[in-house]
């Protein structure tokens, strides 16, 4: 397959080649002058057509040739086949005539030839002097030399000076400094050269010289000097910028020349002597003139992009790709072309974004033959640091217009530059040679995920710390520690009441010597029985009216119920048992039944009398502590949870987190904005859209709901850790002011809960001191009370601390003085106006902190206390 390819690529080769059809001749003949031309076709040629010409005589021809040749190198074999067609024509008279084109058929092609251009001189006309030819050029707008010098002591045989000369020719000769002029140093003759020695080119003192052609193999061709045919053959050229004004001397340039001539022996000749020829090699030197170029300076009032430029130019620029990202190395390309001094152009002057980073300018030329046209190419790689768009301003560039004598400025226009978020550079980043590369630390672990469960959603701005229900919780502890405080009291006058005692325990006293009679009553004991049901009877009239046992009587008893409320039924019903057991105890004649409906009597009996008996003193007690416990209802009813649709909210919370897990992060961060959006806030919401800004991309606002979700509670170990990594993603490395030890110490304390934490652990506190202030006040030893009111001390001055703590941190939370810049760049400047110096650059992901308000501007400081003034639009508040 390979070979076969190959063949087809030298088969479409041969044909490419072969449809042409050249046609060579001399460019100056003589009117006495035979000569020949040739049309020459690569490959085979057919149905040949010259319609021939009227200003030339056909000698011979047309007279057809072929040649073929076959090389093979390096096992490649290559063939190649050229067909001829030759004339010899001679002149019929002067002037300058063209030779019409030929037509023919190659390799079934139908190609044609050029035309022929062709000068015919005088015969018998012989070169005029070196001088006249020298003054016809000075008349076409050139400099050349005068008659080439004949006594030079190297000369020997007889060439003369109109021979052969050497020529040395500027294209101007009064130019301003920075316009470029062309020499060319070109060799005439009409004898046998057969080499050269002791070449000296000339010097070009107070010129920028290139050198645009240098030939190794001369090749002469006919020119016309004057009406005389010379072979002439350029050496070299070169393009000269004059450096310096005031007139400039060109040296000369010399060179010797073996030329062959013919000689004679001095006999008479014979007609043998034009087959045995003598030939002798002399040297000849020959040099050009001193040349002089008359230069003047540039007029004033150059505007400020010039760069040297003299000639005819354009700027244009361009960036070196499409879908430039950031920490990606690009370039733009100012190209300047037009004809001039291109090699003397500086590079314009290009004024980059402040986030650019630019690297080493790098140029290359683009020059034609003539040196004097062509482009100059200025490549200015940059790294852009992050996304957004850009403006490059418009790049500007003046030069000397030298055919209109003035200064001409031309520009780019503003060029834009959309630069798209690419990958964070870490490790081995791009690289570009002397480059100032910021560091950024690599990551060993990816963010934590969301926060699940329900998100502790509250109202925003609603704080617990410092609100109505905060301080009526603190009255309620106060009210409770007092009314606990005088239940111990009354306690402790209760034990000390001894006649109380013993009432309050009458009821117990009574049930049980019920359960003892109801022992005997199962065992058939009835005396047993009935003296024990006897004794539980008056047992409970005595300890709870406070009747002593001498004075028991059923009238006192009665008498003593009827005044402390009792009904009289249950007071009969007392009496009449008491009297039964005390006539069952001296007559045990009653059956089981009755026994067992006496026993039912008694309890029913002592719990009617029990249950009408009335205590004011519990009563009131009850009712104290009833309404305690109805404030504490009332202030936890305050600080209940607004009313909002926790359905809908909850439905919303848990389609984000199905979002989240599925990857579908903008769906996510549309959920999450949507349960914002309702007015709720929490520190989980702030680190669960954290975290999806940062899945998508968006560095500057994950970082700045961190930092929210931080504000909100500063003790969100998640949200403290997901932005250490998303700020290990900035590039502003700053480094911040410290701190006195003591306060950095009292605020990270401070900072460690949130407002709300800090209130409750204030009404812990406050509570353990209500503890302890009653441990105080009641006591059993002293020992004890000492120790409680110095616990109670400290406590009280850590509830001060944190009450004072949890209030700070509602503030902080309230306070906008602090803001995350999320503009791809931000620029500082030095006054709050686009017209200020820019002190400072910023980029998305840092933290500054607001002091004033001008307009549309703020003042910000960063964290190393360097200050300046930013746009509003370019950040936005924590």
């Amino acid at each position: 397959m390979k070979r076969i390819l190959t063949w087809l690529l030298c088969f479409s080769a041969l044909t490419a080649t072969a449809q042409t059809l050249k046609v060579e001749g001399p460019g100056v003949v003589s009117l006495d002058e035979t000569f020949r031309i040739v049309f020459t076709a690569d490959g085979k040629m057919s149905d040949f057509e010259w319609p021939g010409t009227d200003d030339f005589d056909v000698v011979w021809g047309p007279q057809k040739g072929s040649m073929s040749s076959t090389s093979i190198v390096n096992g490649k074999r290559t063939s190649s086949h050229q067909e001829t067609v030759t004339y010899l024509l001679q002149p019929k008279r002067t002037g300058t005539f063209t030779l019409a084109a030929a037509t023919a058929t190659v390799e079934k092609s139908t190609v044609t030839s050029s035309s022929l251009k062709i000068e015919v001189v005088a015969a018998d006309q012989q070169a005029n002097t070196q001088g006249s030819g020298g003054s016809q050029q000075q008349q076409q707008g050139q400099q050349s030399q005068t008659q080439p010098r004949d006594n030079d002591p190297t000369v020997t045989g007889t060439v003369s000076g109109q021979d052969i000369y050497l020529r040395l020719t500027l294209n101007k000769n009064n130019v301003v400094k920075g316009e470029p002029v062309t020499a060319t140093l070109k060799i005439y003759t009409r004898a046998d050269i057969s080499g050269f020695e002791d070449i000296k080119f000339p010097t070009f003192n107070g010129f920028w010289s290139k050198e645009t052609v240098s030939v190794s193999n001369l090749e002469f061709k006919r020119e016309n000097v004057n009406g005389a045919i010379y072979n002439a053959a350029l050496l070299r050229q070169w393009v000269l910028i004059p450096q310096q004004s005031g007139k400039l001397t060109i040296d000369p340039a010399e060179m010797v020349c073996q030329v062959r001539v013919r000689t004679s022996s001095g006999s008479p000749l014979s007609i043998f002597d034009d087959f045995f020829d003598q030939y002798q090699t002399i040297r000849k030197r020959i040099s050009t003139q001193t040349l002089q170029v008359n230069v003047r300076d540039l007029p004033a009032g150059a505007p400020a992009s010039f760069a040297g430029g003299v000639g005819d130019f354009k700027v244009t620029a361009k960036l070196s790709k499409e879908g430039i990202k950031s920490n990606e190395a690009a370039a733009l390309i100012v190209t300047i072309s037009g004809n001039g001094n291109l090699s003397m152009l500086e590079a314009p002057k290009v004024n980059f974004p402040p986030d650019f980073e630019v690297y080493d300018l790098k140029s290359t030329d683009k020059t034609s033959a003539s040196g004097t046209s062509g482009s100059k190419t200025f490549e200015f790689p940059f790294i852009p640091r992050s996304h957004g768009d850009f403006v490059i301003p418009s790049i500007e560039y003046s030069y000397y217009d030298n055919a209109h004598g003035k200064y001409v400025t031309t520009s780019t226009g503003d060029i834009p530059v959309t630069v798209e978020k690419g990958e964070e550079v870490s490790g081995g980043g791009v690289v570009m040679p002397g480059s100032n590369r910021q560091g950024v630390r690599s990551l060993s672990e990816d963010i934590r995920y969301i926060a699940l469960g329900d998100g502790h959603l509250k109202k925003k701005g609603a704080f617990f710390a410092g609100s109505p229900l905060f301080y009526l919780l603190m009255i309620t502890l106060a009210i409770l520690t007092a009314i606990v405080n005088r239940l111990l009291r009354f306690s402790q006058a209760r034990r000390a009441d001894v006649a109380g005692s013993r009432n309050r325990r009458a009821n117990k006293m009574a049930r049980t010597r019920l359960r003892q009679a109801e022992d005997y009553l199962r065992k058939n004991l009835g005396g047993a029985y009935y003296e024990e049901l006897h004794k539980a009877l008056l047992g409970y009239v005595s300890d709870k009216l406070m009747i002593p046992a001498a004075d028991l009587s059923k009238e006192t008893v009665s008498e003593k119920l009827r005044e402390r409320g009792v009904r009289d039924e249950s007071i009969a019903k007392l009496t009449d048992l008491i009297d039964k057991c005390e006539y069952a105890r001296y007559a045990p004649d009653s059956g089981q039944t009755q026994m067992e409906n006496e026993y039912n009597v008694a309890v029913q009996a002592i719990s009617d009398i029990e249950a009408q008996l009335k205590n004011p003193a519990k009563a009131s007690r009850k009712n104290a502590a009833g309404a305690a416990m109805l404030l504490l209802l009332a202030s936890l009813t305050l600080g209940a949870a607004p009313a909002y649709a926790q359905e809908d909210v909850a439905g919303l919370w848990q389609k984000a987190g199905e979002a989240f897990a599925a990857e579908q992060w903008q769906n996510a961060l549309n959920y999450y904005q949507m349960i914002e959006g309702e007015q709720l806030e929490s520190a989980d919401l702030y680190y669960n859209i954290g975290n999806t800004y940062f899945k998508l991309g968006d560095n500057a606002h994950a970082i700045l709901n961190f930092e929210r979700a931080l504000k909100v509670d500063p003790s969100h170990d998640d949200a403290a850790h997901n932005l250490e990594i998303a700020r290990q993603l900035t590039l502003d490395k700053i480094d911040s002011v410290p701190d006195f030890i003591l306060v950095s110490w009292f605020r990270n304390l401070r900072q460690s809960c949130g407002a709300n934490a800090w209130a409750w652990i204030t009404l812990g506190l406050l509570l353990v001191v209500g503890v302890l202030l009653t441990l105080f006040r009641n006591g059993a030893s002293l020992a004890l009370r000492r120790v409680s009111f110095i616990l109670a001390c400290v406590a009280l001055i850590l509830a001060v601390f944190t009450f004072v703590f949890s209030l700070q941190q509602k503030r902080a939370v309230t306070r906008q003085d602090s803001a995350i810049v999320t503009a791809p760049v931000c620029s500082v400047k030095s006054s709050p106006a686009d017209g200020g110096n820019t002190v400072f650059v910023l980029h998305e992901g840092t933290k500054v902190r607001l002091l004033d308000n001008v307009g549309d501007w703020t003042k910000v400081e960063i964290a190393d206390g360097r200050q300046g003034w930013a746009p509003v639009a370019t950040f936005e508040i924590i």
